[in-house]
Formats: C-alpha cells, sequence, structure tokens
C-alpha cells in the first residue's frame, strides 16, 4: 500500500533545530519537514544536505492545512481534483442508473441539515433502547443474535469472508477481536499510557459522555457507562495482539488458526459466537480462521453476569460512536471536537467535503462507477499498462542477476512476477446493487436507516461468497481512492484511476515526470510482492515457504540492516524511527526507486536531477505534530521526509547530479547503504 494515514502540523520555531536524524556519520541538516516551522524569508538548504526540504522547500512554506483537517500531501490534492470532479456528478440529473439514484439520494440526505436538526438524535435511540432493555444473559444473547437489529459494529467481534492463506483459491471465513478505542491492545497492558495514547483517551472520554448525555443520561451515569466500557475493553485487550506483533512479519502464522465449528463452539464456552455466526448466515462456511484465540479466552471471560451492564455501556456507547456523523449538528460538531483533540487539527471541513467523503465511505463502489463512466480514458490504461510491463521486465532482469539467491528461490521469485495480475484504472465487471434501497428523508427516513440497510447488503453479499471460489475480477479498492496496493492473497497489482493525476501522473509528462510519479508507485507495489510480507506467498497467493534456508537467511540479513538503519533516526525529540514496524513499506519504497532508476538509466538523454525532484514531490507533506505523532505510532509506512531521504540516498545516481560528497548531510558511504533488491 502506497498511502498510509497522514495529518499536518506547524510546531514551534524553538523546536524545529530539535528535529534532526544522523544521516551517514555526517553531523546532519535532516529537518522533519512534515513538521518543522519555516520563518519568513528562510532559505532552502542545499539539495546535497536535506534533499526532500530543498525541493519541496516553496510548497512546504507556502502550504495551508485546511479547516478540520489534519494534513496536506500530494495524495490529499489530488484527493481534491478527484472531489471536484465527483461533486458535478451528484448534480447531473441526465445520469438515471440505479448507482446514481443512489449516490445522489444518499448525498441529499447528507447535505439536508433541515431534516438532520428536526429528528436529532432520535433516529438511533430505538437501537440504544433495546440494548438498555436487556435485562439478563440470556437477552444479551438474543441481542446478539437478532439479525434483523442493525449492531453497527458492536457486536463485539468481527466477522468476514476472506480469502484463505493456505488456498488462495477458495473464500473462508474469518472471525477476529474488534477494533479498540487506544487502537492498540499494548496500550492497555501499559503500567502508564503513551503521550499520544493519554490524548486520544481524554477526548474518547469527553466525546463519550457528551454523547451519552445527549441520549439522555445524566453526566454520573454517562460518567459510570464511560468507565464501563473501559472495563469491557481492558479485558478483551488483555490477550489480544498489539500492534507491534500484528505488525510483525511472523503475525502471517500466528494469526491462521483454522477451527471448524464444532472447535468454535466448544472454544467459545460461554460466549456464543457460534450462535452469533450463524445468525449473520456466515454459518455454513467449511471452515473458519480464528485470527486470535487467546482474545477468545477473554471474551469467555468477560461474558459472564457480573459484566452484564459494562457490556450493555460498551454496545450502547459504540452504537452512537458510529452513527454520531450521521445524526444532527450536535452530535456532527462532538464528533469533530474529538477528531480535533485527537489529530490536533481545527474547525470542521465544509459540508460539501463532509458529504463527499461519507458517500464515498458508504457507497464507494456505485460511486466509483459513476466516476468510471464519466472521467475514465482508456488511453491512460493503456500506457500504465506498458509501465508495468516495464517494471516487470526490470524485475525479471534483476533476479536473474541476484547473486545471493540460489536457483530453486530464483524461478520461484519468477514465477510470481509471471502470475502476476495486473488491475489497472477501474473493475471489469461491476456488483449488481439493484437490491439495495433506502428511504430518502422526504419519505420518512432518515441516515441511520440508510446505512442500516447499506450494511445489510454488504452483509447478504459477503454472505453469498461462503464456500466459494474467489472472484479474481474483484478489486481491493474502489476507483476513486487516490492509492495503489498489491495484494498477496491473489498476487495482483492495483492502480485505480483515482490516483492517476496529481503530482503521480500527467499525461504530458516526460520520461523523469513518469517515471518518478507514478513509474515509482507501480515500482513501489511490485516489491511489495517480495518484501517481508509478501515473500511468504507464492505466486498463486498461497502463504507457503518457498525460499531455501540459506536464502531466506540472506533475505533476513539484508533487511534488519534495512530496519536497524531506520531505527538511528531521530523524528521527533528523543523519538526514534521503528525500523522494524516500517520495515515492509521501506523495503517497497527502495525497491520501488532502484528499479524506475535503472529503467532510466536506458532512456536516452535523461535528466536524474529532475527525475529525483520529481520523485520528492510525492511525499511532500505537511501534518499536526498530533497527526505525525499517530503515524509514527500506528502506521507502517516511514514518514514523508524519510521516504524522500533515506531512499535516493541508497542511488548512485543521486550523488552524481547534485554532487553529493562526504560530509554533506545527504552523504551515506557506500559501504553503509540499505538495499534489499
Amino acid at each position: 500500500m502506497i498511502r498510509s494515514w497522514t495529518g499536518a502540523f506547524k510546531c514551534a520555531l524553538l523546536l524545529a533545530a530539535a528535529f534532526f536524524c544522523a544521516a551517514g556519520g555526517a553531523e546532519a541538516a535532516w529537518v522533519n519537514s512534515d513538521i518543522a516551522d519555516f520563518p519568513a524569508g528562510a532559505k532552502a538548504p542545499a539539495y546535497r544536505d536535506d534533499f526532500h526540504r530543498a525541493v519541496n522547500h516553496d510548497w512546504l512554506s507556502k502550504v495551508k492545512i485546511h479547516k478540520g483537517e489534519a494534513s496536506v500531501d500530494s495524495f490529499s490534492e489530488r484527493s481534491d481534483e478527484v472531489e471536484a470532479q465527483i461533486k458535478k456528478l451528484f448534480k447531473d440529473r441526465s445520469l438515471n442508473s440505479h448507482e446514481a439514484a443512489l449516490v445522489q439520494k444518499f448525498h441529499g440526505m447528507l447535505r439536508d441539515w433541515k431534516s438532520r436538526d428536526r429528528l436529532g438524535i432520535e433516529p438511533v435511540m430505538p437501537y440504544v433502547k433495546r440494548i438498555e432493555d436487556i435485562k439478563d444473559m440470556e437477552g444479551l444473547t438474543a441481542y446478539l443474535t437478532d439479525s434483523r437489529v442493525p449492531h453497527f459494529g458492536s457486536r463485539l467481534f468481527n466477522v468476514g469472508v476472506t480469502e484463505d492463506n493456505r488456498d488462495a483459491t477458495n473464500y473462508t471465513v474469518e472471525i477476529a477481536p474488534t477494533e479498540l478505542l487506544l487502537a492498540d491492545a499494548d496500550e492497555y497492558r501499559a503500567k502508564v499510557l503513551s503521550p499520544y495514547a493519554k490524548r486520544r483517551k481524554a477526548a474518547n472520554d469527553e466525546y463519550i459522555v457528551k454523547l451519552l448525555q445527549k441520549a439522555g443520561y445524566d453526566r454520573n451515569r454517562a460518567e459510570a457507562m464511560n468507565e464501563g466500557l473501559f472495563r469491557v475493553e481492558n479485558k478483551l485487550a488483555a490477550q489480544a495482539m498489539g500492534l507491534k506483533e500484528l505488525y510483525s512479519p511472523e503475525a502471517l502464522a500466528t494469526i491462521y488458526n483454522v477451527r471448524t465449528k464444532e472447535q468454535l463452539a466448544r472454544a467459545s464456552g460461554n460466549f456464543p459466537l457460534t450462535a452469533v455466526i450463524d445468525s449473520l448466515g456466515y454459518g455454513d462456511s467449511r471452515e473458519f480462521v480464528l485470527t486470535e484465540p487467546k482474545w477468545l479466552d477473554s471474551m469467555n471471560e468477560l461474558y459472564r453476569p457480573e459484566n452484564l451492564e459494562d457490556i450493555k455501556s460498551y454496545l450502547i456507547t459504540m452504537t452512537l460512536f458510529s452513527t454520531a456523523r450521521l445524526l444532527d449538528h450536535e452530535a456532527y460538531d462532538l464528533s469533530v471536537e474529538r477528531g480535533n483533540a485527537v489529530m490536533g487539527s481545527s474547525g470542521v471541513i465544509p459540508d460539501d467535503k463532509y458529504a463527499y467523503k461519507m458517500v464515498s465511505a458508504y457507497l464507494g463502489e456505485p460511486l466509483g462507477r459513476l466516476y468510471v463512466g464519466r472521467y475514465a480514458d482508456p488511453r491512460t490504461k493503456v500506457r500504465i499498462e506498458e509501465f508495468i510491463a516495464k517494471v516487470v521486465d526490470y524485475y525479471r532482469n534483476m533476479l536473474h542477476g541476484e547473486s545471493w539467491l540460489s536457483e530453486s528461490t530464483r524461478n520461484k521469485a519468477i514465477s510470481k512476477l509471471d502470475n502476476l495480475t495486473v488491475r489497472v484504472s477501474h473493475p471489469d465487471k461491476w456488483e449488481d446493487f439493484s437490491a439495495l434501497d433506502f428511504k430518502d428523508t422526504k419519505d420518512g427516513g432518515n441516515l441511520v436507516e440508510a446505512v442500516a440497510a447499506i450494511a445489510d447488503f454488504e452483509r447478504l453479499r459477503d454472505v453469498k461468497r461462503v464456500n466459494t471460489k474467489v472472484d479474481k475480477s474483484e478489486w481491493p479498492l474502489n476507483p476513486q481512492e487516490v492509492n495503489a496496493c498489491y495484494s498477496a492473497n491473489d498476487n495482483s497489482i492495483n492502480i485505480p484511476i483515482g490516483i492517476l493525476g496529481g503530482a503521480f501522473y500527467s499525461p504530458k509528462g516526460g520520461e523523469e515526470e513518469l517515471l518518478g510519479g507514478i513509474g515509482m508507485i507501480i515500482g513501489h507495489e511490485i516489491t511489495h510482492a517480495f518484501d517481508t510480507n509478501g515473500s511468504q506467498f507464492d505466486e498463486n497467493g498461497n502463504f507457503v515457504n518457498w525460499w531455501t534456508e540459506a536464502d531466506r537467511k540472506a533475505f533476513d540479513k539484508r533487511a534488519k540492516k534495512i530496519s536497524d538503519y531506520f531505527s538511528t533516526l531521530e523524528v521527533l525529540p528523543g523519538v526514534k524511527a521503528d525500523g522494524e514496524q516500517v520495515l515492509g513499506e521501506a523495503i517497497a519504497d527502495l525497491g520501488g526507486l532502484s528499479c524506475v532508476t535503472a529503467i532510466g538509466r536506458g532512456v536516452p538523454g535523461f535528466d536524474f536531477s529532475e527525475f529525483f525532484k520529481a520523485y520528492a514531490k510525492l511525499w511532500r507533506n505537511r501534518k499536526t505534530k498530533e497527526a505525525e505523532e499517530q503515524r509514527i505510532k500506528e502506521d507502517v509506512h516511514p514518514l514523508s521526509y524519510l521516504r524522500t531521504n533515506v531512499n535516493v540516498q541508497q542511488i548512485p545516481e543521486f550523488y552524481t547530479a547534485f554532487g553529493v560528497k562526504p560530509g554533506d548531510g545527504m552523504y551515506l558511504a557506500p559501504e553503509e547503504r540499505i538495499a534489499l533488491w
């Protein structure tokens, strides 16, 4: 995946000098440009000292973060372009498909604040009352197993159909823990919360208490319910995997635990896991994958009469939490306040942007189909497919030349390339949404009921996949998303139309701009097939070991050098990058840039200075300090300025193009340079 969570902020000038990191033994000059201040009149550094800041200095010093947002970057700028195009579709009455009717109706309901304010919190209150009326454990089980009730993410666990890691031709049903409000189970086990978690919990506490008061609970009761919610989360987190463990390459084996339905029934004990699964329609699956058996042990301990009121508090709060942005101004504003407190943003995004984001979140596929129908260019699709073919050719040649690989491992790697599924721009086959509908506000409907209908449609769609073969025509991304990804489960690269613009792609761009932009994106994604996670899947998407023992040891040694280097870089005062956490994405960045550089070598008259500048523009980013802290804590991508500076440091042509020498901030001695491929 190319894009990470983003955010942007301006920090105090007196702190700016602290955001430096050592580079290759030189006392260095890399400022964390994502957050550092840019005093008026300050000059850009030399390319040879801080390349990211030098290339992007003008943009970094002038760009403004929009109200209600925590970042601005090349991705958000391209997203703004896509949004501007899609907004025209919301008003286009010449569109007469069912998908258009759904999208335009939902958009109109989102913008109808008069009706929303009139309804207030009432649309969600029947579901709150249903939980409040639970008197005993039998009543709780009846609630959890009632598929007629939209549970708004409050069933205490997640379940859904996914590709089987051991047999990628078939679907299986996966059972996993629900998300936690502090995001990381390790925080619940820590003696002291991290600064980020403290801020997040404080924001959650205030938000939850206010939401509960809006729902009619007095402050004392609301505070007690919030405490009950966190008691539930503490119990659920007690044996759950933390982010550090989940992000490790070993997690792929850890979370693959095949169970029959009978085994699940025996393991679930008090908790009616199989009854809930049956009620949702997943019960006929031949087998299930239980990602965290120890979490299920915690659930069994939780599901007891003495915890009933706390569980009810949890369910009520999560119901309100997940619907607040569908209610009136007051509830929406509370949600915005919570987000601003966590991310360091201020103000609120414009209503039209809010409505666009919500439509894209809930009706992403129908919206994507409309977008493709209006804006997709088949010539662009052909050109990008040609770029992908160039990258695949490079990798094939590169693998042939890797002396540290044995012949058997090399042949398996080349087989992955030969079997790569390429998806560009948009799907060739679309989901049928004719069975989905919901009442407009003017007909007595509301947004809560609309979202419930959408969720039920998606559940029934998912259930149809149980015990079937994987449909390889399905995309993991919607066409309008400004992103790209490699999917290990089907060995595919996915480049949606959304990313084919802005800093990433221009039809009129020269070879330097194209290779430094969309070429890098493609190279990055294909490299994921051979990173710490992708390398554990074969050419068919199966989770199997195709490496010799010696080759895997050599791979791990090269990978460790990369993670060790990132772990030396100070990204905030007293905080260093977590090289293990970002390793997979770092490998993809390094491999992608090495790939497109090699392609550039074969282009007559290729201007490497323009190529590297185009590359640096991909990662320009401004965010709030709070958003940067979140990214460091939760994101698997290196920070934006490191995605420029660390990667170009490894390329010989960079040193030639900009005259980088020992003692310069960008210099890294040849023996210290890092690369896996």
